[in-house]
Formats: C-alpha cells, sequence, structure tokens
C-alpha cells in the first residue's frame, strides 16, 4: 500500500476501512490523539479488527523534527505518521471494553467539573456584587451535586463489573490509596497490571531521564506521561507518605538525605505506582 501519496475519507470510516482491507499486506494505522476526537477512528477500525496505535502528537512532532520537517500541514502529517510508524513500529493500541470506556468519560468529566469548581470559588472570592455572589453561590451547589451523582456513577459502574471490582479492591488495600485514585487508574491506565517498571513510569511520566555529558552528571528529570495521572499520583503520593509505613519511612530517608520535598514526593509517587502496577500483575502458575 502506498505512504507517499494522501487520501480524505468520509468520517463514517466505512470507506477506510474497505480500502485498507484491499491491501494484500498487513496494515497497521498510526493516529494522533486528538482531544478525543480520534476515539470514534479508533473504535471503527477496532472493532474491524484492523491494526491501530494511538500516540502522542508531541512525540510525532519531535520525530518530525528530528527529521528535519518542520512545517506542517494535513499532507506533510499523514506522511510523518506514516514514516513514524514504519520507522518505530510500535505496538497496536488495545481496545477498552464497554465499561472502561463509560468508566473513563465518568472519571474525565469529573476532573472536568472539579476545575470548573475551583475557578468559580476564586471567583467568588473577588465578587463584592450581592446578585453575582448568589448566582456563583447557586452555580458551585449544582456544581457540586453533578460531582456527586458522577461519584455515584464511578462506583456503580465498578461495582457492576466483576474486573474493575477487583482490581480496584487490590488497589484501595494499599495506604494511600483512595477510592477516587483507584477510579481515577482504572480509568487513564488500563495497562496496569501488564507492564514492567520502566513501561509502568514512563506512560504516567514519572521515569527519571538523565541530562549527563562527560564527566558532569545532571540533575534527573521527569517529563511526558498522562499529565491526568500523574496530578492524581501526586495527591496519592501526599497521603501515602504520611500514612503508608513502607512509603513514610522512604520519604522520610530521603529527607534525610537533604533531598528536596518535591524530589522525595517524586520517588514515592514513582514507588507506589511500581506497587500497584506489581498488585495487579497475574499470579503465576504453579507447577
Amino acid at each position: 500500500m502506498p505512504i507517499k501519496t494522501a487520501r480524505k475519507f468520509d468520517p463514517r470510516h466505512a470507506a477506510l476501512v474497505r480500502w485498507i482491507k484491499q491491501s494484500a499486506t498487513p496494515v497497521q494505522l498510526i493516529c494522533e490523539a486528538s482531544g478525543g476526537y480520534e476515539q470514534a477512528l479508533l473504535e471503527s477500525l477496532q472493532k474491524s479488527e484492523v491494526k491501530v496505535t494511538l500516540v502522542q502528537a508531541v512525540r510525532v512532532r519531535q520525530y518530525a523534527r528530528a527529521a528535519g520537517i518542520l512545517a506542517k500541514t494535513d499532507r506533510i502529517d499523514a506522511k510523518v505518521l506514516a514514516a513514524f510508524g514504519s520507522a518505530l513500529q510500535p505496538q497496536p493500541t488495545s481496545p477498552l471494553s464497554g465499561e472502561q470506556k463509560r468508566l473513563r468519560q465518568y472519571e474525565a468529566q469529573r476532573r472536568h467539573l472539579s476545575r470548573i469548581l475551583v475557578a468559580e470559588e476564586n471567583r467568588l472570592a473577588q465578587l463584592s456584587c450581592t446578585e453575582l455572589r448568589t448566582l456563583s453561590r447557586s452555580l458551585i451547589s449544582k456544581i457540586k451535586t453533578q460531582i456527586k451523582t458522577l461519584d455515584r456513577g464511578i462506583s456503580d459502574l465498578i461495582a457492576q463489573d466483576q474486573t474493575l471490582c477487583v482490581k480496584a479492591q487490590k488497589l484501595t488495600a494499599i495506604s494511600g490509596v483512595g477510592v477516587r485514585t483507584a477510579a481515577l487508574l482504572l480509568a487513564q491506565m488500563p495497562e496496569l497490571g501488564q507492564l514492567n517498571r520502566r513501561q509502568a513510569a514512563a506512560l504516567a511520566g514519572l521515569a527519571p531521564f538523565n541530562h549527563d555529558s562527560g564527566s558532569v552528571r545532571g540533575k534527573r528529570a521527569i517529563f511526558g506521561g498522562r499529565p491526568a495521572l500523574r496530578s492524581g499520583l501526586y495527591m496519592a503520593a501526599l497521603s501515602a507518605a504520611r500514612f503508608n509505613p513502607i512509603l513514610s519511612s522512604f520519604y522520610q530517608r530521603l529527607r534525610a538525605k537533604g533531598k528536596p520535598h518535591k524530589l522525595a514526593l517524586t520517588a514515592v509517587m514513582r514507588k507506589l505506582l511500581l506497587a500497584l502496577n506489581q498488585t495487579l500483575k497475574p499470579l503465576p502458575c504453579s507447577t
């Protein structure tokens, strides 16, 4: 199948699937994450048993820059995605179950409303007009009601699905991990329990990267990964650093060695995530 040509397809994806099925050689599609607009394409291809990989746009852009491609158009993007897939051979994205998709949407909506709630509460503190303060309080009350509704929905979704329920019970058994964090992990990191240590840390943006040159040892830094996941783990790490006996001791040892609070807490986040990943790994079969 040629990769040097660009074609447009019907947004319902049926023509694209037919075109792919005509190929005499195996085809794997590469598509960028684009704020949720890619989900319909992803689901259509997975239902049609077409291999497809969802990649972060920043990775593709970095690949383009490394190749000296600075311009950006739809035609150029298509060629860059094809070259990216051919060069790196990324693994296909695993399809989510219906329950996982609903949980992800519920959890994302809750985070969205939580951000709006914080913004409105901050705005209320700045308002002096009585009428506007009344309207703001009313809006805050409605947002809180919706968040409670979403929390019930998330709990019901997890309770009604045996796989999610068992995983949630295992996650919350670790001190510092509550229902909210468990829901976030199940929604944003469905791969948890299937990853090695390096993969798990990288997906959450918690893998330390070296910045060394010659004899100079630079500071390690973390970046990338899934921002929502990292934010949720930060809050869980704050709790674990106080109440989890193992992680609290680990945090105190780092602080005693002169490590900054943020660095020590990041190390706690990483250690917590690796423990959670290990908790969900299937038990080895006994022989």
